[in-house]
């Protein structure tokens, strides 16, 4: 018999896993065999190492190392990065595992009860022919949606046991589709689409609520960058952990997982969140040292040197050429000091050091690598902090309402460009 709790094997965003986690201890002082398992879950490559077994002790594990994994990945790396897609592709590929499993078992009321709380489906009619409501899908349709899937996974020859998950059986909103639209896991060109609702079969069921499950990690995972940004550093066994997890990238990668790394040597300005923008414009007297010596530092270094794989203390660990300090980041920074009303040096000139101070080099005007280290690299302030200490630089556009920090808005603008460019 499986209890209501499985529901979090297949979703760990239900109220079920979120209430298991709640009365959890934390997740920094789980058992070694929890941080063993955060890790194991990313190399998973069988079915039988996907499957959750029916009972309440397996299911925590399951999720309390899905947490793990997450804010540990959170705690070395920035969002939409490829080692966060390396665990979001994990995820997908394990709860698409486990539908396909339970539906094998008969346990299709299972995996439909959890998927109804995200998605608005139906299931089709069926007679001598199939309807959605009062209208009726044409044969050729209804055959060709079956033939177009079977060949996009490459299966030939298919016994009744395999056909039955490629023949139509539900209609799914398309509206309900939005997220996986947005981050174009889903074309909607591809749908077969009648009065609003997509009709598809078991096996894309699986791969769209799959996919959904991915996309809501790799969003949970930059709420974690995001609150590790405002409440300081995570603690030394999330960074443990997400080392290890890092460990496991092959050291040559293709375009897809590299989409959201930034190209050595260059910055996207266009790609900038607006608070940026008018600090990199010049301020007025009331916001100058903030918008410099705190924004544009920490922003515009962590943008450039994309700090990612371990934990982040200096920025030697990340560079070998002090030349990315003194030609590519400060020019920027001090360009904006002399634009500002009245220039910021100009009054004030202890700031020049001051801004290799926020970089982590000390209180210098001539930062070498060796000084990187010497104070500490500041974090990138979130969006309510900005809004708080100067809100004359606080002026969203509709991008900012789904993020909390200037960086996460760069890295996802960065990583939308890139999937429209990889096709996605």
């Amino acid at each position: 018999m499986i209890g209501p709790e499985y529901a979090a094997a297949l979703d760990p965003f239900t109220r079920e896993a979120k209430e298991l986690v709640r009365k959890s201890p934390p997740l920094d002082k789980m058992p070694q065999k929890i941080t063993d398992l955060a890790v194991e879950r990313v190399k998973w490559r069988s079915g039988r190492d996907m499957v959750v077994n029916f009972d309440i002790e397996a299911v925590r594990a399951d999720i309390f190392s899905f947490y793990l994994t997450c804010q540990a990945i959170a705690a070395v790396s920035y969002p939409y990065s490829r080692e966060s897609r390396l665990v979001s592709d994990a995820t997908r590929e394990t709860i698409k595992y486990r539908m396909y499993d339970l539906f094998k078992r008969g346990y299709e009321e299972l995996c439909l009860e959890v998927v109804q709380r995200s998605f608005k489906f139906l299931q089709l009619e069926r007679d001598d022919g199939a309807k959605l409501g009062n209208v009726e899908i044409p044969r050729e349709d209804y055959f060709r949606l079956r033939d177009r899937r079977l060949a996009e996974d490459g299966v030939e020859i298919v016994d009744d046991r395999v056909l039955v998950q490629y023949i139509p059986k539900y209609a799914v909103r398309w509206t309900d589709l939005a997220l996986l639209l947005k981050h174009r896991r889903v074309e909607l060109t591809k749908l077969y689409l009648v009065n609003g609702w997509a009709v598809i079969t078991p096996r894309e069921l699986w791969d769209l609520f799959a996919g959904f499950i991915s996309v809501k990690t790799e969003e949970y995972i930059a709420s974690v960058y995001e609150r590790f940004s405002d409440t300081g550093a995570p603690s030394k066994l999330l960074t443990d952990i997400g080392e290890r997890i890092v460990s496991l990238l092959p050291p040559e990668i293709g375009l897809r997982e590299r989409f959201a790394r930034v190209p050595p040597g260059r910055l996207r300005p266009e790609f900038f969140p607006p608070c940026v923008k008018k600090a990199l414009a010049g301020v007025g007297s009331g916001a100058r040292n903030y918008a410099v010596t705190v924004l544009l530092t920490s922003f515009l270094s962590y943008a450039r040197v994309s700090p990612s794989g371990r934990a982040v203390s200096r920025m030697a660990d990340f560079i070998g050429d002090i030349s990315v300090v003194r030609n590519e980041i400060a020019p920027l920074i001090f360009e904006s000091a002399e634009r500002c009303n009245p220039p910021l040096f100009k009054d004030q000139p202890q700031e020049k050091a001051n801004i290799f101070y926020h970089l982590g080099f000390g209180m210098v005007l001539e930062p070498r690598l060796e000084d990187s280290g010497k104070s500490k690299w500041y974090r990138t302030p979130n969006c309510n902090k900005i809004a708080i200490a100067t809100p004359a630089l606080c002026d969203p556009d509709e991008f900012c309402k789904k993020i909390k920090n200037p960086l996460t808005y760069y890295y996802r603008q960065l990583a939308e460009h890139s999937r429209l460019r990889a096709g996605d």
